[in-house]
């Protein structure tokens, strides 16, 4: 059996610099999906895009195989992605898969998959029919765009997975006819560190530092990370940030221009924090691990989010979590522990939440409570064995 994955994929480093190509997102969330199924003993290989590449080429990664796409035209999505539609559907095509696992509908991937004609699933994230309720503006035209394409996608698809019950349950009200499988995010090998007392698991050794993971955008609540630290400052004026996912920095002003939400939400946290505001942009996962280690709690108060990667990746490291209720944030704490939950949109109880943590530190033992609870849950292996019997259902129904 032979599995092509359809997935973003982050460039390496050298290959951004030999080939031109842009790094639109550093999340490697599918590619561990990926790596732990290689390592389990399956045929794996993934097709991806390098958005302004010179031209394709291929990478090994962790063992897997990796095959860039060259793409370059713009407002790709308004087309639907017809061209990068048919040429990865022609180039998985010659190696010859017995089935390809597409990771979301806000790109080309789902519809690629279904233009191979060979047997997919496809792995929900990024809904726009869940996302839109959510945003206090109407969205722009390239969202509207995506949430066609998705609908198309859903519409033609039979075997889809959800990383959390909150987006099994929305796929199952509105697209009945699929068949549904609940399969979470595994994680990165190197998240699973040994914890040590000399790691400082605890707010004193930590200091009073608070760490946001994601994009700076109201969708993931930075306005109420803002409201909420004009409160805790007053207790603990001591209290640090780090922002990890930015582009506004304090040298690129001129990001300003193309994200008023993002300059506002940095300007206001800048006049409360000064230089206890730490602004780290884009970073790789190994440096993010680092950055989660400083910290006493990893802050995300979003106002939908579909699994919540970067809280997991802070519980493996030792952070506590605050998250807000009625996301798959939420689901997670109550699953695995060592997190406070607040309601939708309330800054106060967000600040309550901090101050909180920062008076009664979690212990060691709680930290390692929720990361044992992860492990048994979503390791690599674990996650692995529950994509390779989900595959070979799908195989035998399919012949």
């Amino acid at each position: 059996m032979k599995i092509v994955h359809f997935s973003h994929v982050p460039i390496p480093e050298d290959a951004v610099r030999q080939y031109h190509a842009m790094n639109t997102h550093l999340g490697r969330w599918a590619l561990n999906h990926a790596i732990a199924q290689k390592r389990a003993g399956m045929d794996v290989e993934v097709v991806t895009i390098a958005h302004k590449a010179s031209c394709d080429f291929i990478r090994e990664i962790d063992g897997v195989r990796v095959h860039f796409l060259r793409t370059f035209y713009p407002y790709r999505h308004l087309t639907f992605y017809a061209v990068d539609q048919f040429r990865m559907a022609r180039y998985a095509k010659k190696l010859s898969p017995d089935l390809i696992h597409a990771h979301g509908t806000e790109n080309v991937f789902g519809l690629a998959a279904i233009r191979t004609g060979l047997p997919f699933c496809v792995t929900a994230q990024g809904l726009m029919f869940q996302i839109f309720p959510t945003l206090d503006h109407r969205p722009s035209i390239h969202y509207r765009a995506i949430k066609v394409m998705e609908d198309y996608v859903w519409k033609r698809t039979r075997y889809a997975i959800a990383k959390s019950e909150y987006v099994s349950d929305a796929l199952a009200e509105k697209y009945p006819h699929l068949d549904l499988s609940l399969i979470p995010n595994t994680y990165q090998a190197e998240l699973d560190p040994v914890l040590e007392e000399g790691r400082a698991l605890n707010g004193q050794a930590r200091g009073h530092s608070l760490v946001f993971v994601g994009t700076v955008d109201e969708r993931k609540g930075v306005h109420l990370i803002a409201d909420a630290l004009e409160e805790v400052v007053k207790r603990y004026p001591d209290t640090a940030l780090h922002l990890v996912g930015n582009h506004t920095t304090d040298d690129a002003p001129d990001f300003a221009s193309r994200n008023d939400y993002e300059a506002m939400q940095i300007r206001r946290l800048r006049s409360m924090l000064g230089e206890r505001l730490v602004l780290h942009g884009r970073v790789l996962p190994i440096a993010l691990f680092r950055i989660l280690d400083g910290c006493a709690a990893i802050l995300a108060p979003s106002l939908e989010e579909m699994f919540g990667n970067q809280l997991i990746e802070g519980l493996m490291r030792g952070c506590h979590g605050i998250v807000t209720d009625q996301t798959a944030l939420a689901e997670n704490v109550r699953r695995f522990g060592n997190g406070t939950i607040v309601p939708q949109k309330d800054s106060p109880a967000l600040a309550k939440a901090i101050c909180d943590l920062f008076s009664s530190p979690r212990t060691i033992a709680q930290a390692e409570a929720a990361q044992n609870a992860i492990r048994n849950y979503m390791s690599p292996a674990a996650v692995a064995e529950k994509h390779r019997l989900l595959y070979e259902r799908i195989l035998r129904q399919k012949s």
